[in-house]
């Protein structure tokens, strides 16, 4: 991952070569020459963290919680999003739209700095929003984890059901372990009383 510091995106404001009022995506920072030869992605660090002083609504791949916390401190967003190397590429190109995909929803992520008009009909969204491809989404374990945490800021994170864990293996509280089990004895019981021939 290619690190991307604060002060850096205040840097670039400043010279009026990033819009703070756009969302700040992989695109606009290839395109500004912020950051040099994307291939796996951009991690978004704190480094310069006081220097910056202009809400932004960013876009990356990972992003540390001191940076997250800078960011949303001056009322800004950052959201995490996976990339694979042949998106970065198509997404250089204009082939691609920088954040939307197939399971980016808009209306459940609550984000409406980060609105696209159209994005919320899932036709569109199949349809790749007018690009000639459309963006993945991750397949892996350690990525879908990631992006399901909302402690990262990640896209998937509206996904997670409430008292869920982002983690794929992901067990009940104890509490209802218990009740299934006590529902299965009582069950067993039943099935052995009409088995019964006296």
């Amino acid at each position: 991952m290619v690190p991307l510091n604060l002060d850096r995106i205040q840097d670039w404001i400043t010279a009026g070569r990033l819009n703070p009022a756009e969302p700040i995506t992989l695109k606009e920072l290839t395109a500004s020459r912020a950051v040099h030869s994307v291939k796996d992605g951009v991690k978004l660090l704190a480094s310069g963290a006081t220097k910056l002083n202009t809400a932004v609504n960013i876009v990356v791949s990972r992003a540390s919680q001191s940076a997250i916390a800078a960011v949303e401190a001056l009322g800004g967003t950052v959201t995490t999003r996976f990339y694979t190397p042949l998106a970065i590429r198509r997404i250089r190109m204009g082939q691609m739209h920088p954040y939307l995909s197939l399971k980016w929803d808009p209306a459940a992520m609550g984000n409406p700095a980060l609105a696209v008009p159209g994005a919320d009909s899932l036709e569109e969204r199949v349809k790749g929003m007018g690009y000639e491809y459309r963006l993945p989404d991750p397949a892996g374990r350690k990525d879908l984890e990631y992006y399901r945490d909302a402690k990262n800021r990640g896209y998937l994170s509206y996904t997670v059901k409430e008292g869920e864990g982002p983690s794929l293996y992901f067990k009940p509280p104890k509490e209802s372990l218990a009740k299934a089990k006590s529902g299965q004895k009582s069950r067993k019981a039943k099935q052995k009383e009409e088995n019964s021939l006296w």
